[in-house]
């Protein structure tokens, strides 16, 4: 799995190369001392790649996925029944989902100076004369 969360008293590298103990993340962000926040890191040897609050994180992601399904052929029960998941779901599920979302990400909409160009290219290759090979 790419992210955990922070057990609070793991020793934490940055991309840096930094090393801080538990006490020094907590230093360095006040709010990791506070009782009830969970932390989403990195599962990796730079574990300060990431240091994200987990209900926040779960907030904007569930938006983005609302937002996904709702220009999707979903039905509205299906974005209600989704809604739904995303507030059932377990630490462990929300990891998976989020490494899902960043490896999956979903194709932006062209852009109206691509459509322009695309539509010029194409207008191009018809005014182009048949040429028998």
């Amino acid at each position: 799995m790419k992210y955990k969360i922070w057990n609070g008293t793991e020793t934490l590298v940055t991309p840096k190369g930094e090393v801080f103990t538990a006490a020094q993340v907590v230093k360095r962000y006040p709010m990791a001392g506070l009782h009830g926040y969970e932390f989403i890191i990195l599962n990796s040897p730079i574990q300060l790649g990431v240091f994200m609050e987990l209900q926040q994180t779960k907030k904007v992601y569930k938006s983005m996925f609302i937002k996904m399904a709702s220009t999707s052929e979903m039905t509205g029960q299906e974005i209600e029944r989704l809604n739904e998941e995303f507030e059932d779901m377990t630490t462990s599920e929300f990891l998976e989902v989020l490494e899902f979302f960043e490896d999956n990400q979903p194709e932006p909409d062209a852009t109206s100076e691509e459509r322009i160009a695309s539509a010029l290219e194409f207008q191009n290759l018809l005014a182009l004369p048949d040429v028998e090979v």
